[in-house]
């Protein structure tokens, strides 16, 4: 009797506590409406090395589906090997000065890529590996062969006046100079007469600097009555320039001489109103990358002139800025910010200068990126999407694109030519080549993002470099650019 009131009492007992923790696991979870805490260790990968995850990390959009999810994450995978580095401290021009002899190579090209009568989808072309695996006798043909059949390719991209804006055209201005063309489609043609021609191909500088309509926008405007009658500006942001001269930048990589012509409105100008005005818009505190690059091109060293705020400048002025101001190390502002600093030394040093004080610090601040840039290739001999803050690769080949097109086109422009034959540098060319021919040419420039667009013409442009510099594309000279006077097909629209 006393036992099976003991064995009654124990049952009750357990009986109890598992109901009581039973209640209690119920009024922990969280009701309708209410979030749920979890404490930093209980979230799985939070505090993990890249390493100690299985698969990327990556935020959840409450809108996708489970199979959205998981075709993001396999197209999305930015990072497969990463590994942190540290990028080269950054010099300030309050630094000893020094002087430099040395030179450093910045060259002015055209690329004479011709399009192709066909346009294909794909472009075959070879790997870093399969380029590399050929006898070493035929590597430098492959090598050439793949570079301008992606060239050509991409020449006659869908790009028109209908449907890309200024900034588009700009920007795939870049890889083909001052042959660049845009297509203009004939709003007028009978779409039933296949013997009319539905529009006809303009070129891209031309249109530009006649400030034709592209997708209704135009890239210019005057002065205006504050700021002198012949004064000519580009529009800057989102459908036009990325930043502040990148449009002289761009016309100067492109060899145009500045008494060529631009048109706006009823009003004729040149490209030397256009320098004026971009000089006159300097002040401290901007970003003058594409400032420098465009201004070196134009200017000399010892010219002066006063900007709209009344302050001196120079293009030594101009470097001590740049090299005082924080640099983005994860993004294209450092590769434009060495772009920039290189044109200024290349001003200098085409005039037989000695370099001296910020602009020696300029040209020792270059040669610390150049080991550097080389030592964090990852496997595929191209660079990480965030530049220079890790090193590893991307699955996208856009992300890819976009900085490694940066990077290698600022390192093609400014090595030494006994420098452009080395592996490093042939096999990031190869393996630059092989991505952009994973976007297909027949996909109209139009559906890209504005940093896919870059993305693509910046890779070009790097490819057209090393095909101008490495397999004896002459560039054209000044004159010989500007007597192909591109406006003229804007004027017989």
């Amino acid at each position: 009797m006393k036992t099976s009131r003991i064995l009654a009492l124990l049952t009750a007992a357990v009986l109890g506590y598992f109901c009581s923790q039973a209640l209690f696991a119920y009024d922990s979870l969280p009701m309708e409406g209410e979030a749920q805490m979890l404490e930093p260790d209980e979230i799985p990968g939070l505090n993990a090395t890249p390493n100690e995850v299985d698969g990327p990390v990556r935020m959840l959009d409450p809108t996708e589906t489970e199979a959205e999810a998981q075709a993001a994450t396999r197209e999305k995978e930015a990072v497969d090997s990463a590994e942190a580095v540290q990028p080269p401290p950054q010099i300030r021009a309050n630094e000893a000065p020094e002087e430099v002899e040395a030179k450093f190579a910045l060259v002015q090209y055209r690329s004479r890529a011709k399009a192709p009568d066909f346009q294909p989808e794909h472009v075959d072309t070879l790997s870093a590996k399969e380029i590399d695996a050929m006898p070493q006798t035929e590597q430098r043909e492959a090598l050439k062969n793949s570079i301008r059949k992606v060239l050509a390719a991409n020449a006659k991209r869908a790009i028109t006046t209908q449907h890309n804006s200024p900034g588009d055209i700009l920007m795939m201005a870049l890889p083909y100079g001052a042959d660049a063309r845009v297509y203009q489609p004939n709003a007028q043609a009978n779409p039933k007469d296949r013997s009319e021609p539905k529009g006809s191909y303009l070129y891209s500088i031309g249109t530009l600097c006649w400030n034709y309509p592209c997708a209704g926008k135009t890239l210019l405007r005057s002065g205006g009555e504050n700021r002198g009658e012949n004064r000519i500006y580009a529009r800057v942001g989102a459908s036009y320039q990325k930043r502040p001269a990148s449009f002289l930048a761009m016309l100067a990589m492109s060899n145009i001489m500045p008494n060529y012509e631009m048109k706006v409105g009823g009003s004729a100008y040149t490209i030397g109103n256009l320098i004026a005005s971009e000089k006159a818009g300097v002040s401290k505190g901007m970003n003058l990358s594409m400032a420098l690059v465009g201004l070196s091109f134009y200017g000399e060293v010892d010219t002066q002139w006063k900007s709209e705020t009344g302050d001196n400048w120079s293009i030594e002025r101009m470097v001590t800025e740049e090299l005082n101001r924080s640099i983005d190390q994860g993004s294209s502002d450092v590769t434009d910010w060495l772009l920039g600093l290189t044109s200024a030394v290349k001003l200098y040093e085409e005039e037989g200068r000695t370099l001296r004080g910020p602009m020696a610090l300029a040209r020792r601040q270059l040669g610390t990126y150049h080991d550097f840039v080389l030592s964090i290739q990852n496997e595929n001999y191209l660079w990480h999407p965030k530049f220079f803050l890790f090193k590893g690769s991307s699955a996208d080949a856009y992300d890819t694109l976009y900085s490694s097109g940066h990077i290698l086109r600022w390192l093609l422009l400014s090595s030494p030519e006994n420098k452009l034959n080395t592996p490093k540098i042939s096999k990031a060319v190869a393996s630059l080549a092989s991505t952009i021919s994973r976007v297909p040419t027949n996909v109209n420039a139009g559906t890209m993002s504005d940093r896919q667009l870059e993305s693509l013409a910046v890779a070009l442009h790097a490819l057209s470099i090393y095909n101008q510099r490495v397999f004896g594309e002459e560039p054209e000279t000044k004159e010989a650019a500007d007597e192909k006077t591109p406006a003229e097909s804007v004027a017989q629209r």
